[in-house]
């Protein structure tokens, strides 16, 4: 039976996970002005359906970036065996 492995947590990773929560925080900003026409944040954006629509699209893509960039941290790196098990 194979040891089980831990991946890393490198700079790089936490760099995406940060870019991975701005994205939600784009995306909320967005659905909350289309669900109530009010604003997350930053007064007076988005200031209309279309900017909110665009920012929602924009928070999926920076969440779907980030996502995709962790996994290609973890896998693309060896990870280490880990110590607590035999």
């Amino acid at each position: 039976m194979q040891a089980r492995q831990r991946s890393r947590v490198t700079p790089r990773v936490l760099l995406f996970a940060l870019l991975d929560v701005l994205g939600m925080l784009i995306l909320a900003s967005g659905a909350l002005w289309l669900a109530r026409g009010e604003t997350l944040f930053i007064p007076d954006f988005p200031t209309s359906t279309p900017t909110a629509v665009i920012t929602v699209a924009a928070g999926i893509a920076l969440m779907v970036w980030a996502v995709a960039g962790i996994l290609r941290e973890l896998i693309g790196r060896p990870a280490e065996p880990d110590a607590d098990r035999p």
